[in-house]
């Protein structure tokens, strides 16, 4: 059993820490991940090169991750072009296309709500990214589909890509996160504590 146990844990470092980190975030409080949010929002619209960039992209927060709901609502005055992923399919990158508070949404296939297929498809200066777990060298664990390390791949293939920032609570910093040739970093992270440009 033990044995079973250790062959796992070695074959499977990102599974192991993605269990880990789950159950972590999830243990939060609703009160506290409110209070996260709500700090996550100030120091977006504190920061020089988050603020004035002229268009982000968000995401819809599911299974405890961060709300980037107040981001939409304080940039909404800035007229700024805001965006939503959708998933094309398991093998390919993530499309953005224009949505903001109020637009109709629909949910995917694997339970996430994404923008109407009809709405025009940008590709946005800043896109915060959702993650499981990140370090301090800009490595990411997401939940294993890989949809946003090929979008990284794809995207930084233009001539002027956009910046990835991972949004967390801060208590979802490892020493380090497992790392394959397949994976991409992060150029950022924002969490209740503030932002770190990598």
């Amino acid at each position: 059993m033990c044995g079973t146990l250790f062959f796992s844990t070695v074959m499977n470092p990102k599974q192991t820490l993605r269990t880990q980190m789950l159950a972590k975030r999830m243990a939060m409080s609703a009160a506290a991940q409110t209070i996260a949010a709500t700090a996550v929002a100030r120091h977006f619209a504190d920061h020089p090169i988050l603020a004035y960039a002229p268009s982000f992209a968000g995401y819809r927060a599911m299974r405890g991750e961060v709300s980037v709901n107040e981001i939409f609502t304080l940039m909404r005055k800035y007229n700024k072009a805001t965006a939503l992923p959708r998933m094309i399919s398991p093998e390919s990158a993530l499309m953005f296309h224009v949505w903001q508070p109020g637009d109709e949404l629909e949910r995917h296939a694997l339970g996430v709500e994404e923008p109407l297929a009809s709405a025009a498809e940008i590709i946005p200066d800043i896109i915060l990214t959702p993650l499981v777990a990140f370090d301090a060298t800009g490595g990411r664990l997401g939940y294993g589909g890989g949809y946003y390390d090929r979008t990284m791949h794809a995207l930084r293939a233009h001539e002027n890509p956009p910046l990835f920032i991972g949004v967390a609570y801060s208590l979802q910093e490892v020493a380090e996160v497992p790392f394959e040739a397949t994976d991409a970093r992060l150029d950022g992270i924002l969490t209740e504590h503030g932002v770190s440009m990598f």
